[in-house]
């Protein structure tokens, strides 16, 4: 199967997961800790990217950054390529020292960035019994604290959401991460699954539109008439308008309701609260619905419901 290209955006927030191949160690002892960090700002000078929170665990590596110019594939290959020729030298190894591709997840800075630094700042009390997170040396949280870096890391803007004066913002930052520890779980973003896109309707839209500048009834004049898009969803995935309307939880009416979503933003140019109250979910509902299938398009469906919708197709 295809690999599905990446969803990059300039200037925009990721949540990078690097694990090690096959889950073995990356990291040994504190040289290695340190070189790897070495390279990370070594690239954040060269690329200019924003760094939020990183973690390096024995096996695994979170960074939370904002891109510039620069995209961030260039940016991680830089980092994990030096890295590995350091590693293979010294431990006098070959082969692949990261697990295929980095995992980077599209997130809405805006929504996200707190709770994302908290849960990188908190993964090794939750992945290894034990560490303690408030001392643990190889993470940013130091950096939050006043402390000295080996990395450049952008604390500043985080802080003041908390409050306006550092001493204020640095109790109100340690509370939230308390609190944090204290909850058994993290469900808003560990149920992400496979999820590429964290954030809002109109940060994923941005995401699409450089994925794939050229999708056609997104950008033409015509608008598809809802009633016309039901029926041809509807036909296209061997199901009735009215299954798709219909207020239950069936799952295998989840994927064409997704469609449905998706092809009524795009194609007829509906808002969320018009599909909502058309499809009888509700906002939230919708956005999901359409994060779902934005971050797995089906281009054969939704040609063959272009074929439906003539004399009017729908080109992509």
């Amino acid at each position: 199967m295809p690999r599905r290209p990446r969803l990059e955006v300039p200037g925009a927030c990721y949540h990078v997961i690097a694990r090690g191949n096959r889950q073995a160690a990356i990291f040994h002892d504190d040289l290695d800790h340190r070189h790897f960090l070495r390279r990370l700002e070594a690239y954040r000078r060269r690329y200019s990217f924003s760094l939020y929170a990183y973690v390096l665990m024995t096996n695994h590596v979170h960074l939370l950054v904002e891109t510039a110019e620069s995209p961030l594939h260039k940016i991680m290959h830089g980092v994990q390529f030096t890295y590995a020729q350091y590693y293979n030298r010294r431990y006098e190894t070959a082969g692949h020292l990261f697990q295929g591709r980095y995992r980077a997840i599209l997130c809405d800075r805006d929504t996200y960035l707190l709770e994302l630094v908290r849960y990188i700042h908190l993964n090794p009390a939750r992945t290894q019994a034990g560490l303690d997170p408030w001392c643990y040396p190889w993470s940013s949280h130091a950096a939050y604290m006043g402390r000295p870096s080996p990395v450049t890391v952008e604390t500043s803007f985080v802080l003041r959401q908390f409050a306006p004066r550092l001493g204020q913002a640095r109790r109100a930052y340690l509370a939230f991460l308390a609190n944090g520890l204290a909850q058994a779980d993290q469900p808003w973003y560990e149920d992400a699954g496979g999820q590429r896109v964290l954030g809002g309707e109109e940060v994923i839209r941005k995401a699409v539109r450089m994925l794939a500048p050229d999708r056609g009834a997104a950008g033409s004049a015509t608008e598809v008439p809802f009633d016309s898009l039901l029926r041809a969803v509807a036909g296209a995935c061997g199901v009735t308008p009215a299954n798709l309307l219909q207020p239950d939880r069936r799952r295998d009416m989840v994927n064409p309701r997704a469609m449905l979503v998706f092809l009524a933003r795009e194609w007829s140019r509906l808002r969320n609260d018009d599909r909502g109250r058309r499809l009888r979910r509700d906002p939230s509902m919708i956005s999901r619905l359409y994060a779902r299938y934005a971050d797995g398009r089906n281009r054969s469906i939704e040609a063959k419901i272009s074929q439906l919708l003539r004399p009017d197709p729908i080109t992509t």
